[in-house]
């Protein structure tokens, strides 16, 4: 544990060097839960912050750790908390059972049910959410608005993909690169579909599989095997 914790601290300082502390931050925060806490909510942090049951203030930079913690502000750091909520942009690291981030998450969050609005990174978790993720999404469910690079799990979802899909169920609006599962389901493939059964409403790719449908524009609507697009590129 102790090893740890001096690992915690190191990896602060090296990813977070530049972070820069203002006249008017707080070096440490003790909250039992909000507003019993040393310094008011209105104040920022630059150091630790320890929340007993639920601590808030309006920017945290450093180590973060507590039951229930709200930044209503900005996030630089690392953060250890049951539940851990920012209301801004996250940068670093987010582990627990459930982090959020309403605003932009450039780094990893790890727990049992991620959010974030726009990911930039990782997203760990049994159930991973995001509106935009630019990065890799792990896990039994991955929901994304649209997903550039990777979406491995048990059922992955998105609105356009561009990278790979890989999990038992892959459904995309758009897919441009490779979805390979044994269910694959999108509304217009640019890319590759490998599977069980891949369903598509237009392609200009391949699609392998033991059942293969295209809607419109395939060589057949269905096609055990291999099937394609008539204008599938030479």
């Amino acid at each position: 544990m102790k090893s740890n914790l001096i690992l915690a601290v190191l990896l602060l300082v090296l990813l977070f060097p530049a972070a820069p502390l203002h006249a008017a931050d707080k070096p440490v925060q003790l909250a039992l839960f909000n507003p019993v806490q040393i310094f008011p909510e209105k104040d920022s942090i630059t150091g630790l912050r320890l929340s007993l049951l639920y601590g808030k203030n309006v920017n945290m930079t450093g180590l973060d750790w507590g039951l229930v913690t709200r930044t209503t502000g900005n996030f630089v750091g690392l953060q250890e908390s049951l539940v851990g909520i920012v209301d801004g942009n996250t940068t670093g690291i987010q582990y627990g059972l459930v982090p959020v981030t309403k605003g932009r998450l450039t780094g990893l969050q790890a727990g049992f049910a991620t959010i974030s609005d726009h990911s930039e990174g990782m997203q760990l978790g049994f159930v991973n959410i995001t509106g935009a993720m630019t990065g890799l999404q792990s896990g039994f469910a991955n929901v994304s608005g649209a997903s550039d690079f990777a979406q491995l799990g048990v059922m992955n979802v998105t609105g356009t993909m561009i990278g790979l899909q890989c999990g038992v169920a892959d459904i995309s609006g758009h897919a441009d690169g490779l979805q390979l599962g044994v269910v694959n389901i999108t509304g217009m493939s640019t890319g590759l579909q490998i599977g069980i059964v891949n369903v598509t409403g237009a392609t200009t790719r391949v699609q392998i599989g033991l059942v293969n449908v295209i809607e419109r524009g395939g060589w057949l609507p269905v096609l055990p095997i291999i099937n394609g697009s008539s204008k599938c590129a030479k």
